[in-house]
């Protein structure tokens, strides 16, 4: 059932690396200051803190879970799309506790650029994921592929788009 293919073996790793430049490229364009570093003042510190420990513990046991469950048999999803469902909804779990207690933008985040960026990131991954689905390479012989993590990356920013304007309407709600 191995079905090593080193074409698309290295189509993920230059992925990573391209999606990395990006990322780096992207955080300089949103901080005021073009720095790689988010500034955060001692709330936003704390609170991003005990958000890492909660998405680290929710990967723990997402990973015995998943053990658990591939003892009983394959699962129906290649094991690079569980593993990256675990990171997901660790980072989901992350970015949601520490959105809901602002700390999620830095201080020196430009906070449209910032809500800009986190759009084309999920219309990307939407797009990949729905154009995956038309040509059939989404789901092989019942067993998910690799494409699914970009709809899981897309249902991370909108799940973290919805908290935000959540987050933001009830803020507003409360000054008025």
């Amino acid at each position: 059932m191995n079905n090593y293919n080193p074409a698309r073996a290295y189509g993920i790793i230059f992925g990573i690396i391209i999606g990395t430049l990006l990322s780096v490229l992207l955080l300089m364009s949103i901080n005021k200051n073009r720095s790689l570093r988010t500034e955060y003042d001692e709330m936003q510190k704390k609170a991003r803190g005990e958000a890492y420990m909660y998405g680290f513990f929710t990967v723990l046991v997402l990973e015995v879970l998943l053990g658990l469950a591939e003892t009983f048999g394959p699962l129906p999803m290649e094991p690079l799309v569980s593993r990256f469902l675990v990171i997901m909804t660790g980072v989901g779990v992350q970015a949601v506790y520490s959105i809901w207690h602002d700390a999620y933008i830095g201080l020196n985040t430009q906070t449209n650029k910032f809500f800009v960026m986190m759009a084309v990131i999920a219309a990307v991954n939407l797009l990949v994921a729905v154009l995956a689905w038309v040509n059939h390479s989404m789901v092989v012989n019942g067993i998910l592929q690799a494409p699914f993590a970009n709809f899981m990356c897309f249902v991370l920013f909108a799940v973290l788009a919805v908290v935000g304007l959540v987050k933001k309407n009830m803020e507003e709600r409360e000054e008025a």
